[in-house]
């Protein structure tokens, strides 16, 4: 059974694609690319320039900042100097020239920008004067513009100075339309609505668990512990502190000193001070022995380290807009221990498919840690119901699905590139 859609020329505008991957962000687009053109959109990419990005086909890698000097971008630009970082967080020529030329060449039906940032608004200003229909998927808060969400927390700025970028910044938001848009979580949806974009130009588009990752859960159904076995915990995820590694571990350790018996796996590489600060929390009596860090892990190898642990802990400090970590974990049969931060909440129902515990609150972590380890039957009810509710809710078709059909909105009617398709789903 076939359902008939219209195929799209797509250009999709992001800082980085693989095999330059940071996070999410990179795989998304690539699992998104690939589902488009595996649907028979012809789908071209726009990106950072970078030396192995050359050859790659379909792939303009032309803009600014370039991809092979600090890897770290977002922590580079708090190094750069104030016109570098006007450049990054706000507007760059270079870029409006570039992508100007891409879409002449290109000649998308619509352009599909899922990472504007430190691209700055270049790209989307272009797309504008090009006339060219435009649709965003944005996953973090860059459109409230990380400089100024710095400067904010910052007590040697300026007031003055800070308050004439804000005052430039919304009005040329504005101007350039960031709208229509999608945000994965109604918290970041919130967020975006809160700081002046329309609501009625901001949906909710929850993300997927990606292809290959829904296709080796499909290999681990929620399993029960044997008497006497550890409670074994997975921590996924790039590690800097505010993904707050270091409060789980500081609430293992006392849960261990309590009597749970619990082992902590962590996969992910991240910032050296940090890492050497987690490696240090595991030293401690209570945990010495029982944690392992597994540094970066491939897709198939992050599948195997779901397969050994019972439950994912997820205790981002920060507004985490919609983790695809947490999905991949309750897909692969684990429970989700996660906090209150972000678009977590939304993905699991509290003490029935997931638990959710205050972000930063040690003792809340260490109680719901003791919890799961002292209550199997309860961590295991969390487990098969959270796996049932992913492979319900957060299948790449059904995402693929909802995407495809506000890309052919986004693009309307006008004269386009166009074939018939017939497409199975």
């Amino acid at each position: 059974m076939g359902t008939s859609v219209t195929a799209l020329r797509i250009l999709v505008v992001a800082l980085r694609y693989p095999p330059y991957i940071f996070g999410g962000y990179e795989l998304l687009a690539r699992d998104t690319v690939e589902g488009l053109r595996a649907r028979g959109h012809h789908v071209e990419i726009l990106c950072a320039r970078g030396e192995r990005l050359r050859g790659i086909a379909d792939v303009h890698a032309v803009l600014e900042p370039g991809l092979d000097g600090d890897e770290e971008l977002f922590q580079a630009a708090f190094r750069a100097s104030n016109l570098e970082r006007f450049q990054l967080h706000v507007l760059r020529l270079a870029n409006v020239r570039r992508t100007a030329r891409v879409l002449h060449a290109v000649r998308p039906d619509v352009f599909f920008y899922l990472n504007l940032s430190l691209l700055s608004l270049g790209p989307l200003v272009a797309a504008r004067l090009a006339r060219t229909p435009t649709l965003g998927l944005v996953c973090d808060p860059w459109p409230l513009n990380h400089w100024l969400r710095f400067w904010r927390e910052r007590p040697d700025v300026k007031p003055l100075r800070r308050r004439l970028l804000e005052a430039l910044w919304k009005p040329l938001r504005r101007a350039v339309r960031l709208e229509p848009m999608l945000a994965p979580s109604e918290s970041l949806r919130a967020e975006f609505v809160a700081d002046g974009l329309d609501p009625a130009g901001v949906e909710r588009l929850p993300l997927a668990m990606s292809p290959e990752m829904q296709a080796l859960g499909q290999n681990f159904p929620a399993r029960r512990r044997a008497p006497g076995e550890p409670l074994r915990f997975l921590c996924a995820s790039y590690l800097w502190d505010g993904k707050g590694v270091h409060v789980f571990l500081a609430a293992a350790v006392a849960a261990a000193r309590a009597g749970a018996a619990i082992e902590v796996e962590i996969a992910g590489n991240g910032q050296a001070p940090y890492v050497a600060r987690l490696e240090a929390l595991a030293q401690d009596p209570g945990l010495a022995g029982h944690v392992r860090f597994l540094g970066a892990l491939s897709r198939a190898e992050l599948s195997a380290a779901m397969g050994r642990a019972h439950v994912l802990a997820f205790p981002s400090l920060w507004g985490e807009p919609y983790a695809l970590a947490t999905l991949e974990g309750m897909a692969h049969g684990l429970a989700l221990l996660g906090s209150d931060a972000g678009g977590t909440p939304e993905q699991v129902e509290h003490g029935i498919s997931g638990w959710i515990a205050p972000r930063g609150d040690v003792a809340a972590w260490s109680n719901a840690i003791e919890r799961l380890a002292g209550d199997e039957d309860l961590r295991f009810a969390l487990a098969a119901a959270g796996r049932a509710r992913v492979f319900e809710k957060h299948t790449q078709g059904a995402y693929l699905d909802a995407l495809e059909a506000r890309l052919v909105k986004a693009a309307g009617d006008g004269p386009r590139w166009r074939a018939r398709l017939t497409e199975p789903r």
